[in-house]
């Protein structure tokens, strides 16, 4: 497939757009808004489901720990991850109301505002930290009593770590893209 524009009639026509922002219309909103609400509960059904299946093996490992450590480890990861379901609970995507389009531009406006708070800063903080120590501490003391496995465990910590690093540019990037869209809702009430 061709492009229709080259690389410099692109960033013109961004430059454009910028200056000359496109009208949305309220059925576009909506069909966004529909869309953002998707994506929401997707997400909301995703990361609780993982977060329970963390609590499963941990409260395994708790049953069968051989050291204090490794208890302290599971249950602080059981812990972390409820807190996680939590965070994700307590903001659910809303029902967009059957208004008029100054209701809907508002609702819109408030699920990307929500969104971008909750993936940036504290709100990616408020999840991710807690989820962190557990697995660690438990990692750490799964390997100084088997010895046998601590280079598997390393391998273990190292791509736990990479993944917890990776999430929270995403999550950036995320939050960005919602204040994007936020500056293109208030281009377009111009």
């Amino acid at each position: 497939m061709h492009l229709d524009y080259l690389p410099d009639e692109v960033s013109r026509l961004w430059r454009e757009l910028a200056t000359n922002p496109v009208q949305v219309s309220a059925d576009d909103l909506r069909r966004e808004a529909r869309k953002l609400q998707s994506r929401i509960r997707l997400r909301n059904s995703f990361v609780p489901v993982v977060c329970c299946l963390i609590i499963a093996a941990y409260f395994f490992f708790l049953l069968h720990s051989a050291t204090a450590l490794e208890r302290i480890g599971s249950v602080m990861s059981i812990l972390g991850a409820g807190n996680g379901i939590a965070q994700f609970w307590r903001r659910p995507g809303r029902m967009m109301p059957a208004a008029g389009a100054i209701e809907c531009v508002r609702f819109y406006r408030g699920e990307l505002e929500r969104q971008r708070d909750f993936h940036r800063g504290k709100g990616v903080l408020s999840w991710l930290l807690p989820i962190l120590p557990g697995p660690i501490l438990f990692n750490v003391a799964f390997a100084l009593d088997r010895p046998v496995l601590a280079t598997l465990v390393e391998l273990q910590l190292v791509l736990f770590l990479a993944v917890a690093a990776i999430v929270v540019p995403l999550n950036l990037r995320l939050a960005r893209r919602y204040q994007r869209r936020l500056d293109a809702l208030d281009a377009s009430q111009l």
